[in-house]
């Protein structure tokens, strides 16, 4: 061969005669493994046999005597039982049995048919020829890609299966070469198709357990339909079905550590458990392009974002409030006449330059602004110090907890608002992904994925809003795996899935479905008439994965492992049983019947002991003297005593705080006063200037007499150190007591100004400074 062709050729590592001998073991060896394959399908193919012979089976035409035997002298001869291991499994009864009833065959003797084959199944099981034999069924794991390079190593090094390939009893294939291994190295998009309640949601959810647990993902849930699905990821499961199909799997219930962030605004209920977390999004976090798309704007020019830019600019180098950043947009909508200046370096001297243009109207910035105007009213969006706002960098790299977005308690009227946040933290997301790489991946589980990318707008409430936010799935489904941003969907027919998003979502589960959607199925996949037959026959959990080309059936899946939804069931009831407490699911339990002649319960929404001999109500978290460790008296039930009865009653461990705590953000209100300022001396600027905390900022628009019984109220506080009642306070004022109280309920007048200690009223530190303000003259700057 010439020299030139070479390198082209390949080549031994080793010594020829090393070489030799190593490929011959391997030959020898896989000869081997697959000769011991044949000889065990075949094993379970004459126990198959022999069963339908002894029971009369017409399939079989060999009588059952013939098979016994054969299958017999397999066993017989298996090296394992006549060298047993240290791994050896044959219990010594069946091993006993086995040598009586080889004396007989010997002697030629009849042996009862039904005694001889109950031992050889003993035997096959104890051999390992069987795993069962109720189902002689082989089953190959569904596993997740183990990662191991640089940058994106799970840390367990064989993934836990999330699901199991079906293989038939008399099929001699090695069970590890038909392993499914789900590829995930560049975040290809996964998306279950199923009927409802086929495991669709309960797949996906499975998926991205182990992709958090296993191969170090951050977990995000961002779309609840209104039943509290997505925040059930914080229980183990407690579905009898899925119990079931986990404990087949060799699994137990499992609950994620999830945080569970909710729009901090009105509607919020006054407690939740400790794992729900109220939030805001400072304007900092905000881009031109973001605060954009909050204003449902998707086309823009650069001068739109420039403008912005400069409006956010200045806004963060001076006030940071949110009010500043309206007013600022306000006026750099208007059509006004703009001038550049910049420096230029000649060989000895510096030379300022400057240029004039005209800047056009622009309804945009005006857009933008009302929507800023509103989002704020409403109290999502904060200014840069407000302790809610989140961190998305921080949530991505806290990837213990899973996060998921809730925003159900959103009031009436509020609706199309929950698809805005979920933009919002869609966009987040990207942005802290792309500008740190070193954060972790992102798994992205999106329930009902058609609800928010939608083929035909048509079908749609709020279609503006979703619009944009499809756009932004879009975005995601193409630039979210070079990002690290995998995302796990699930719908009910594919096609109602946006085409562009659907079509990036490369490997497809498919479950139980329709004859419709099967057919519809068909025309892409170009289904074999043996995948067609299984499709239409899969049962609940079941179902085939397209990935990589391949198809891959029947599998079953496993349940997701953590709680899903239940629309039989109150989620907050299934918190409290999960946290340990006892909790009342219906006025018909007969709970006075059976609990009545307790001498106290306690109350854990407040961890109260109750002994006036009531009953708690429906849905009330609570615990019995019997749920204690010892016979304690009322007096003696501490948070000790307690938290040690709900660990004990768990049935499986929960990784989060799920006790009740008070929300503080029940009966919050919000006012947000704008006005446009054509002057220089803006509102935001007098607030700066006289230092008036933000909560008080809106008195700013009452009107005077309302102004000057607020300012009044808190005066007459600081001056008198004895008012105890609320009669006390306006006997200061000129405000009824009933009027006054009214005010002190209100957030916007002197709720957070006014505080109760040791039974006098007294300012917080925001009514201090309010009464110190010097009104008159900030009214006369703003006149």
């Amino acid at each position: 061969m010439s020299s030139q062709h070479h390198l082209h050729q390949p080549s031994d590592n080793t010594e020829t005669r090393v070489a030799v001998r190593n490929k011959l073991s391997v030959r020898i060896e896989r000869q081997r493994r697959k000769e011991t394959l044949n000889t065990e399908a075949h094993v379970r193919e004459l126990i198959r046999d022999a069963e339908g012979a002894i029971v009369g089976d017409d399939e079989t035409d060999r009588r059952a005597e013939e098979l016994l035997e054969e299958l017999h002298l397999y066993l017989w001869h298996d090296p394992e039982r006549k060298a047993p291991t240290d791994g050896d499994t044959l219990p010594a009864d069946a091993r006993y049995r086995f040598k009586q009833i080889h004396r007989q065959f010997q002697a030629g003797h009849d042996i009862e048919s039904r005694t001889w084959f109950e031992t050889l199944v003993s035997v096959a099981k104890g051999l390992n020829y069987v795993e069962a034999f109720t189902d002689l069924t082989q089953y190959a794991p569904v596993r997740l890609e183990t990662l191991n390079e640089q940058g994106r190593q799970g840390n367990v090094e064989t993934a836990t299966p999330i699901g199991r390939r079906r293989i038939g009893a008399d099929d001699a294939a090695d069970l590890e070469d038909r392993a499914v291994e789900i590829t995930h190295s560049s975040c290809d998009h996964i998306l279950a198709v199923a009927l409802p309640r086929s495991g669709k949601d309960s797949t996906i959810t499975s998926i991205g357990m182990n992709l958090w647990k296993e191969h170090n993902y951050s977990y995000f849930s961002i779309l609840d339909d209104g039943r509290m699905e997505t925040p059930m990821v914080s229980i183990p499961n407690d579905e009898d079905a899925i119990q079931r199909n986990l404990e087949r799997m060799g699994q137990e219930p499992e609950a994620f550590d999830a945080e569970v962030f909710v729009p901090a605004m009105d509607g919020i209920p006054s407690h939740l458990p400790a794992n729900f977390k109220p939030f805001t999004i400072g304007i900092d976090d905000l881009t031109p392009h973001l605060i954009l798309r909050l204003a449902g704007i998707t086309k823009s020019d650069a001068n739109t974002e420039q403008r912005i830019k400069q409006a956010l600019d200045k806004t963060l180098e001076r006030t940071g409030e949110v009010t500043e950043l309206v007013s600022r947009l306000q006026v750099y909508a208007k059509e006004m006449d703009a001038t550049i200046e910049w420096v230029e370096k000649g060989d000895d001297s510096v030379e300022s330059k400057s240029v004039q243009y005209h800047m056009e109207a622009e309804d945009a910035l005006n857009k933008a602004a009302q929507r800023l105007a509103h989002l704020a009213g409403e109290g999502l969006v904060a200014s840069p110090s407000a302790e809610t706002n989140i961190d998305m960098a921080s949530v991505i790299a806290n990837q213990e907890q899973a996060a998921v977005l809730c925003c159900n308690f959103l009031t009436q009227g509020q609706e199309a608002l929950k698809y805005t946040i979920m933009d919002l933290w869609l966009r987040l997301i990207y942005q802290a992904r792309d500008g740190d790489m070193r954060l972790p991946r992102v798994c992205l589980e999106i329930r009902e994925l058609k609800n928010i990318a939608p083929s035909k707008l048509a079908d749609v409430r709020y279609k503006e809003t979703i619009k944009t936010l499809r756009q932004t799935i879009f975005f995601i489904s193409t630039q979210g795996g070079s990002r690290r941003i995998l995302m796990l969907g699930s719908t009910q027919k594919l096609n109602d899935v946006y085409k562009p998003v659907r079509s990036n979502m490369a490997t497809k589960i498919l479950l139980r479905l329709g004859e419709e959607e099967i057919e519809t199925l068909d025309r892409s996949y170009n289904f074999s008439n043996e995948q067609m037959r299984q499709l239409s026959e899969f049962d609940i959990g079941q179902g085939m994965i397209l990935a990589g080309g391949e198809a891959y059936w029947p599998i079953e899946l496993r349940g997701a492992p953590c709680g899903l939804g239940l629309g039989d069931r109150h989620w907050l009831d299934r918190y409290g049983l999960a946290w340990g407490a006892r909790v009342r699911e219906s006025e018909y339990d007969g709970w006075r019947t059976k609990h009545g002649d307790c001498a106290y319960w306690v109350d854990l929404t407040e961890n109260t002991v109750v002994t006036d001999g009531s009953v708690p109500e429906v849905g009330t978290w609570h615990l019995l003297p019997e749920d204690f460790d010892a016979d304690l008296e009322p007096e003696a039930v501490d948070q000790e005593a307690i938290d040690a009865a709900l660990e004990r009653r768990r049935e499986y461990p929960v990784k989060s705080d799920l006790s009740l705590e008070p929300t503080s953000f029940g009966d919050r209100q919000r006012d947000l006063s704008l006005q446009q300022q054509d002057r220089d001396t803006t509102l935001s600027e007098v607030v700066e200037q006289h230092n008036i905390p933000e909560a008080v900022a809106p008195w700013l628009s009452k009107e005077a007499p309302t102004r000057e019984q607020l300012v009044a109220a808190c005066r007459a506080i600081d001056e008198h150190d004895d008012l105890a009642r609320q009669a006390d306070i306006a006997e200061h004022i000129d405000w009824s007591r009933s009027n006054l109280a009214t005010h002190l309920s209100k957030s916007e007048s002197l709720k957070k100004c006014v505080t109760k200690s040791g039974g006098t009223y007294e300012l917080t530190p925001i009514g201090k400074r309010a009464a110190e303000v010097k009104w008159k003259v900030v009214m006369e700057e703003l006149k």
